[in-house]
């Protein structure tokens, strides 16, 4: 049934695409059209770099025609349309904008088209105009294939930090003056709390061989069993209960649609859902934060505090969704590796103990990673973009 939906979505996709090619012709001169940027996501949320890079032109560059894509029914939608304009995810306007747009710019690659795989697939075939900006969705720390330069139609690569500038750079195979390192957007937004919010954010990415699982597979995974233990922990509870702490869990996006499968009776532990909770607030209030290989510990290490990193699965990890690549956890990383659920809550116990602050070799390696520490992360791309085009 998945496959037989997806092969009409592509039907409509490329039809909606021939129609599009040709009414450009026509439109291109209209001042909705004429110079301008769209700026996206992943069409259904605004909660990332793209997001506040669009809050920062619309209120420092009005001069600038920009509009930012967003389905209707996004629950994020309200929140960008008191920004400025708005163009409809998988309308026909969408569909001209992509072809028209000076400047088309994403937290993922492709994240401004009406669909990433297909356009991402076929991008270099579609008779589209402009340049494409991928703002990222994170810090890269792994060799990630899909980024690399032979899979992809970038004309602007934001970096970080100079290590991760520098693998991109060497490995993912970007002419010279694609890579710009000018930060990320969202850190302008992000904040470390004065008063500790005495919560513990347990936020794991996803495994790509689960996309298409069903969900009684789901249910039989190490990913899912693993953590379902976890938060039905009798170690745990005892540990939130000692030092008055209460768990958020939060998994990746992609996980969400199996969200129902994690349970905890514990009411000092709660199951965060995509549509009422923002990730950034998740991360600015709390004070720990537990993951496996997500580089939101990247945002933690910018607001310098705790993380706690629980790795049951690397080898499979490795093997099936990404490759080694510059940052190994056990040199460069921001906290102590854990493989087991008492060992990940004996390290969480030793962090609420020494009153929720990074040990000093940590600390170190947060101190030193970053490019930037200011919030001049969107002026700085905002300024990049125009000199590209």
């Amino acid at each position: 049934m998945y496959k037989l939906k997806r092969i009409f979505q592509l039907i409509r996709f490329i039809f909606m695409l021939v129609a599009a090619v040709i009414a450009s012709v026509f439109v291109r001169w209209c001042k909705k059209y004429k110079e301008l940027w769209i700026v996206s996501e992943r069409g259904h949320d605004a909660r990332d770099n793209g997001y506040h890079f669009f809050k920062y032109i619309t209120k420092n560059h009005p001069e600038i025609n920009s509009a930012y894509i967003i389905a209707k029914d996004s629950p994020d939608y309200e929140k960008v349309a008191c920004l400025g304009r708005i163009i409809p995810y998988g309308s026909f306007c969408h569909y001209i904008s992509y072809i028209l747009a000076k400047a088309k710019i994403s937290t993922h690659i492709e994240g401004y088209a009406p669909d990433i795989l297909f356009f991402n697939k076929y991008n270099k075939f579609i008779p589209s105009k402009g340049k494409n900006v991928f703002l990222q969705h994170g810090i890269i720390k792994d060799d990630i294939k899909f980024c690399h330069a032979d899979r992809t139609n970038i004309d602007m690569f934001v970096c970080s930090a100079v290590p991760e500038y520098e693998y991109v750079d060497k490995t993912f195979g970007y002419k010279q003056g694609v890579l710009q390192l000018t930060g990320l957007c969202r850190y302008d937004n992000l904040k470390k709390k004065d008063i500790p919010t005495r919560k513990i954010l347990f936020m794991p990415t996803w495994r790509s061989r689960l996309r298409s699982c069903s969900r009684r597979s789901f249910l039989m995974s190490d990913y899912c069993q693993k953590y379902n233990s976890l938060l039905n922990s009798k170690r745990l509870a005892e540990l939130l209960e000692k030092y008055d702490y209460e768990l958020v869990f939060y998994p990746h996006y992609e996980v969400h649609r199996f969200l129902d499968c994690f349970e905890t009776n514990n009411s000092r532990i709660s199951i965060a859902d995509f549509k009422n909770n923002d990730v950034q607030d998740l991360l600015i209030n709390s004070d720990v934060l537990l993951t496996d290989y997500s580089s939101v510990y990247f945002d933690y290490g910018y607001m310098r505090k705790p993380v706690v990193h629980y790795q049951f699965d690397e080898e499979e990890y490795r093997t099936h969704q990404y490759g080694q690549g510059y940052f190994e956890y056990r040199h460069d990383g921001f906290g102590k590796i854990t493989e087991t659920e008492e060992d990940a809550i004996a390290e969480l116990e030793h962090i609420l103990e020494n009153g929720a602050v990074p040990d000093d070799v940590y600390l170190q390696r947060m101190n030193t990673f970053y490019k930037f520490n200011d919030k001049n992360n969107c002026q700085r791309n905002y300024e990049a973009v125009l000199k590209l085009l």
